[in-house]
């Protein structure tokens, strides 16, 4: 039960995926923004660095940028890294058919394969896909302070939280990520388990949805067949569970048996 609280915490993150998108989109004077859909959207700036052993431009009917060996953008404190990215102007596609790596300050991310549709506005993050949520000094403090409200869902966000899964779609016009595949929550011996999980930044909601389990560092379990619905909005958590089943433990003061 305890380990279900932390979801948030992590699911936050998953913002990488979209920045990915954005760092992929860039070509010579190609604006993701100016693109058709977008014209009401409000536009800014921002300077995205990278750097390949070979850039190759193709115009005509492929009409596509390439880069290969050693790719690496910068934007911000964030950094990507892959062998391989081929952008296809006319479809507004971007594909990595290698080894990809996102790292940032709150975490790192791993797949074996990525691939963004710019004109959806989504990300796709396939195969043994890895992230690593380190969580931020800010939130560990906030985590101190409100230790005295022990029901409190964001006062357990306070350590590292490993989830893997076999694909993560991020729509970053919507804001809402979903983990599929074999998910797996772990941070310290607590684990959970799912088939789908979907997160909602707008309503802050984390959907855990089929065969739900859970267990943490004491033995206890919780199952919910259907789904776990959670909302870490803050000052008004909630957790949602039909046809839930748990275990917990009691301590027993034995009777002494000295006279």
């Amino acid at each position: 039960m305890k380990s279900l609280v932390r979801i948030g915490n992590f699911i936050l993150v998953l913002v990488c995926c979209a920045w990915a998108g954005v760092l992929w989109g860039q070509d010579s004077g190609t604006q993701l923004s100016g693109q058709a859909g977008a014209a009401n959207e409000k536009k800014r700036t921002e300077t995205v660095t990278y750097q390949a052993k070979l850039l190759k431009a193709v115009w005509g009917q492929e009409d596509k940028v390439i880069l290969t060996g050693g790719v690496k953008f910068t934007h911000g404190d964030t950094v990507l890294t892959c062998d391989e990215v081929q952008y296809d102007r006319k479809t507004g596609i971007a594909t990595s058919s290698g080894r990809i790596t996102i790292s940032d300050p709150e975490c790192d991310i791993v797949a074996d394969k990525g691939v963004v549709y710019f004109k959806k506005r989504l990300g796709v993050l396939e195969g043994s896909v890895t992230l690593l949520v380190k969580p931020k000094p800010e939130e560990e403090q906030t985590s101190t302070a409100d230790k005295t409200d022990s029901e409190s869902i964001r006062a357990r966000f306070t350590k590292p939280t490993t989830v893997t899964c076999a694909k993560l779609d991020y729509d970053y016009r919507s804001k809402i990520a979903v983990a599929s595949g074999g998910v797996k929550l772990s941070q310290d011996k607590r684990i959970v388990t799912a088939e789908k999980l979907v997160y909602d930044d707008r309503n802050q909601l984390v959907t855990l949805i089929g065969n739900v389990t859970g267990v943490d560092e004491e033995g206890q379990t919780f199952r919910s067949p259907d789904k776990v619905t959670i909302c870490i909005k803050r000052g008004a958590e909630w957790m949602e569970a039909p046809n839930a089943t748990a275990t917990f433990k009691v301590e027993i003061e034995e009777e002494s048996t000295n006279k």
